[in-house]
């Protein structure tokens, strides 16, 4: 279903064609009529007042890469160091030649059969044959900065050749005379049904930077040649379905990454059988907090029910392994299964904010991948985000990677331990916030400790749950507020030297720190520190005197948050009251 999808989408865009193809091109070379230069190489972008400009998307002939590999050309537009042999290594220098004599072939190829073009090709030609001018062409692209591998385009005495209709005409008759001459593989198309021509080789997915195939069987011998059949005939796709399904990769690739749906060396494609106005998946990149609101208000107003016609909604996870595509994950469903799933997603994120006083959903996909590492997504295997998203596009009864609930509770514990960090890890509601979803789609979420996972899992200070672990996440939070009452700060307190004991192994530590905190107390002295006695009392009360020996994940889950909520609570006080005192 979805190489079908993939061609649908790629017919419903106007991709495919096994002429022609849309590439980036950098620079653009003006000749005169007479094949002299006619100024200095021009910049092509889109858009030339972004930071970093990207290169101007433009149509140009299309060719078989692998052809291309082997020692020839593209037609009219190329690399520089294809078509000029602009590269400084001599060894590869040598190599270029062989790709620049075959591109001036096709110039005066086309210059033989194209007479309203003859003379600006063959212009063309000779500037290239022309070592003296190349090398003039090699200062100025020096000095500009241009890389070997960027594409050029030509204009000669102001005409682009990309643009000539003649020549477009001229390399459809090439290209299907091309096809007529190659050896042809008849077999039914896995992605059509249909009986025809099959590739015997397929073409490049331009996926993360590298060149990757989806289907790809390069060893020649018995082991790889089921029933006689070679290369890409022992998965046989038709020639024009897959021109399809790979311009459909290449666009859906360059959308996702426009996007930043890129983590872990992970890729995450979306779309849909029709067009729609607004994409669910989307918000998870950018959570804008109004739509994100907007979506809530829409899925608790009630929906029609889902109909069989309903707009498909696909979802496409890959990554590469070498020069091979990985299909991490494939998701068919609908567009208004989709929003509701996104909004559960959202509903589930829900944590109260650091300060205490409103609730936090519009946390972005990738910030709650950061909470999970140091500094760098390369720290986490590409297997946690497809499976974060997996979950976020699958609904409530998907659960969540127990890896992801652990890196994000290590990480936790990690920052803990640095008293001369300028971060302040316990003010890190995202990294919450996931903790939070995972525990709250835990398969173990049906009973915890006689309650509901919900019920221990609210998005603010729960002051009836029993849950022995939240307790002690609360419990380590008033002894964090004791110590500060009483000393005030200090470079290594109790949650920089106890956090990681306490959250897995409460009875070796919370005796001593229950200790300490009767001094505390007894050096804390006004109105603030009568309430965080009052909460003292009250958590050690319903707790009792019997800390748990240990926690197992979901508990320090558990633990974190609780000590999440307390710290919150006191944070909102605090605020109340210097509101109170400045009214006064």
């Amino acid at each position: 279903m979805m190489l079908q999808a993939l061609i649908s989408y790629a017919e419903r865009e106007g991709l495919g064609d096994s002429d022609f193809e849309t590439v980036g091109v950098r620079w653009l070379i003006s000749l005169d009529r007479n094949g002299q230069l006619a100024g200095n190489p021009i910049p092509l972008s889109d858009d030339p007042d972004e930071k970093k400009p990207r290169p101007k998307r433009i149509v140009r002939p299309k060719s078989d890469p692998d052809f291309v590999s082997h020692g020839r050309s593209y037609f009219l537009c190329d690399s520089l160091e294809r078509s000029t042999i602009f590269v400084d290594d001599e060894e590869k220098r040598e190599k270029r030649r062989i790709n620049q004599k075959y591109f001036v072939s096709l110039l005066e190829q086309a210059a033989l059969d194209c007479s309203t073009e003859s003379n600006a090709l063959q212009a063309l030609a000779g500037f290239l044959c022309n070592e003296n001018m190349l090398a003039e062409l090699y200062s100025r692209l020096k000095a500009v900065k241009a890389k070997p591998s960027e594409n050029v385009a030509f204009t000669v005495d102001g005409q682009n050749l990309l643009e000539s209709n003649a020549l477009k005409a001229w390399w459809r008759q090439a290209r299907q005379s091309q096809r007529n001459e190659q050896e042809k593989n008849e077999s039914v198309c896995l992605a059509t049904g249909k009986y025809g021509p099959v590739c015997r080789t397929t073409g490049f997915i331009k996926l993360l930077g590298e060149d990757t195939k989806l289907i790809s069987f390069n060893k020649e011998c018995p082991a790889f040649e089921s029933f006689g059949l070679s290369q890409a005939a022992n998965a046989p796709v038709g020639i024009d379905a897959e021109e399809k399904m790979r311009s459909a990769f290449n666009r859906l690739i360059d959308v996702s990454r426009n996007q930043g749906l890129v983590f872990s060396n992970a890729i995450h494609l979306h779309w849909t059988r029709q067009p729609i106005i607004a994409d669910p998946i989307d918000l998870l990149s950018t959570a804008d907090e109004k739509a994100v609101e907007s979506l809530l208000k829409s899925i608790q107003s009630g929906q029609p029910p889902v109909a069989f016609d309903d707009n498909a909604y696909y979802a496409l996870s890959l990554s590469s392994n070498g020069s091979r595509v990985v299909v991490r994950d494939w998701l068919e469903t609908t567009v208004p299964e989709m929003k509701k799933h996104v909004a559960e997603w959202f509903e589930d994120l829900g944590i109260i904010h650091p300060d205490g006083h409103a609730i936090k959903r519009d946390f972005k996909f990738g910030a709650l991948l950061y909470g999970m590492v140091r500094k760098d997504l390369e720290e986490l295997p590409p297997q946690i985000s497809t499976q974060l998203l997996h979950g976020a596009l699958r609904g409530r009864f998907v659960p969540l990677p127990q890896s992801a609930l652990s890196a994000a509770l290590r990480r936790l514990q990690v920052e803990f331990k640095k008293p001369d960090d300028k971060s302040d890890p316990k003010s890190n509601p995202a990294r919450i916030a996931l903790i939070k979803a995972c525990l709250l789609r835990s398969p173990n979420r049906s009973t915890t400790n006689n309650q509901t996972s919900t019920t221990v899992m609210t998005e603010c200070l729960n002051s009836e749950s029993h849950d022995p672990a939240y307790l002690c996440g609360r419990l380590f939070a008033v002894f964090d507020r004791l110590q500060y009452l009483a000393l005030g700060s200090v470079n290594a307190g109790v949650v920089e030297r106890y956090y990681a004991s306490a959250s897995t192994s409460p009875a070796l530590v919370m005796g001593r720190l229950f200790r300490n905190a009767q001094f505390h107390l007894a050096k804390a002295e006004g109105g603030l520190a009568t309430n965080v006695s009052k909460d003292f009392e009250s958590i050690t009360t319903t707790l009792g005197d019997k800390f748990p020996a240990s926690l197992s994940l979901e508990e320090q889950g558990r633990f974190a948050i609780g000590y999440y909520h307390q710290k919150a609570e006191y944070r909102r006080r605090s605020a109340e009251r210097k509101d109170a005192e400045a009214k006064s």
